[in-house]
């Protein structure tokens, strides 16, 4: 008979799990159905930084989210191992903090190409950036294995320190402000060409496609930063997937 906590664990452990693979399945299915874009236009155009960030975002993710699934399930992680896992989770978490990293820097060109470079406006968008990479590079180092309950639960996910409180939860809000002031600048740069009809199909395309990927962001990045503060051990991070 299982205890209440031992119940919880279990059942923690699952959500994570199947929300792991269901955020992977998206994943690859999005590049199946933009494979065909992909080849003919970053593989045939003219390469640049901005296509090797590309490569690296679209590539280098899943296959470290392929190593996080393995993690979830494998039966190497016993509480014997507990030890090998708290290191373990910091690549973990590594491999998310790279992904932000790199789309960050991706986001930092289309600002700097659409104002041109302007000076005072790059030493904004660098600054939040160097402030959202040194936070989590130093949460990192706070990151920890989630204790299981249940001893015949085999798995190894990453929270951050508990003693951190909210300080943990700028690991979320802080790349949302990033995204935030993106966004911001990319709807002042762009919205009154494009309500006037004076800018090209490329504005419409950016404030349209920004506003999409913002909203979407911004959801997931205001729950994420609840469940950080408020949720149980095993769930704190599910969102982060």
């Amino acid at each position: 008979m299982l205890s209440k906590e031992e119940y919880d664990d279990h059942l923690w452990t699952e959500t994570t799990i199947r929300m792991g693979f269901a955020a992977f399945a998206i994943l690859i299915w999005d590049h199946i159905i933009t494979f065909g874009d992909e080849v003919e236009l970053i593989w045939k155009g003219k390469k640049s930084i901005f296509t090797y960030l590309f490569f690296l975002n679209r590539y280098l993710t899943p296959l470290g989210f392929i190593i996080n699934l393995y993690a979830y399930l494998s039966p190497v992680w016993t509480p014997e191992f507990l030890q090998t896992c708290q290191h373990f989770v910091r690549y973990e978490g590594s491999m998310t903090v790279i992904g932000i990293e790199v789309t960050a820097i991706m986001m930092m060109l289309r600002v700097k190409a659409i104002y041109n470079g302007q000076i005072y406006v790059m030493t904004g968008v660098i600054a939040v950036f160097i402030a959202t990479t040194a936070v989590n590079a130093w949460l990192l180092t706070m990151g920890q294995a989630v204790y299981h309950e249940a001893s015949d639960i085999h798995a190894c996910t990453m929270i951050f320190d508990p003693n951190l409180g909210w300080v943990a939860s700028a690991s979320a809000w802080l790349p949302l402000l990033y995204d935030t002031i993106v966004l911001g600048l990319t709807f002042f740069r762009t919205y009154y060409p494009v309500r006037h009809n004076i800018g090209s199909h490329l504005f419409k395309r950016l404030l349209a496609d920004g506003i999409i990927y913002y909203s979407v962001i911004f959801s997931v990045t205001l729950v994420l930063t609840i469940m950080i503060i408020v949720a149980d051990p095993g769930l704190k991070n599910i969102m982060a997937q």
